[in-house]
């Protein structure tokens, strides 16, 4: 071989060096982005379940004989309990298919009445758009909190989004929000793009009334 081929050949393979590890974070950046994009979606597909199951259950008969034997509910007509359970197990049941989640943080069931750092209205009332910020405010919105503890998904301090606040009554539906915190998990080498993210939902069901 032809000396000035081999320093050619020296040069390309020292370049193909310097260009593979460049190449290679590019193509785990790539892969991180595309990992994470698709967890958030099961993360959207799994609190918008919940804040459909919220809008449907309502205050699960407030005030009737059938919530104060409920279990969990200790004779109570205001503790959100039983409906909580059904919506966290809702959303947990969806998330399970996120592959890139190293913890399950918080899942929160909240009014999304809070605009500008503060409720306009004691409801938000689908029917009113402005009465309805969407994303959960933290220490504004009525809120109850569940973490995990000893694997069980449990109440965080007391219920704040109580039953009495989630009365649908016709025409003004009341709209329900819930907030799903992880940790993406970013496949290693990569770890510096591990981050807390949330996705949250929020649902109104204001059927309308038609005639012939």
């Amino acid at each position: 071989m032809h000396p000035r081929q081999r320093r050619q050949r020296g040069q390309s393979l020292v370049e193909f060096c310097f260009i593979l590890p460049i190449l290679l974070v590019m193509f785990a950046g790539v892969y991180t982005t595309g990992s994470f994009i698709s967890d958030m979606d099961v993360a959207g597909q799994a609190t918008r379940a919940g804040a459909r199951l919220g809008a449907e259950v309502a205050n699960y008969g407030y005030g009737t004989a059938a919530v104060q034997t409920a279990a969990c509910m200790g004779a109570s007509t205001t503790n959100p309990c039983a409906v909580d359970q059904d919506i966290v197990t809702s959303v947990v049941t969806i998330a399970k298919g996120m592959t890139n989640v190293a913890s399950f943080d918080e899942i929160d069931i909240y009014d999304p009445c809070a605009s500008a750092g503060a409720c306009t209205n004691s409801t938000s009332v689908c029917s009113d758009p402005t009465d309805i910020s969407g994303a959960y405010v933290a220490g504004v919105d009525p809120v109850d909190v569940y973490k995990l503890s000893g694997g069980v998904w449990t109440l965080f301090g007391t219920a704040g989004y109580t039953l009495d606040k989630r009365t649908q009554n016709h025409p003004n539906e009341l709209a329900i929000g819930v907030r799903l915190l992880f940790h993406y998990q970013a496949a290693a080498p990569i770890n510096f793009f591990n981050v807390q993210a949330a996705q949250y939902e929020t649902m109104c069901f204001a059927p309308y009334e038609s005639g012939g």
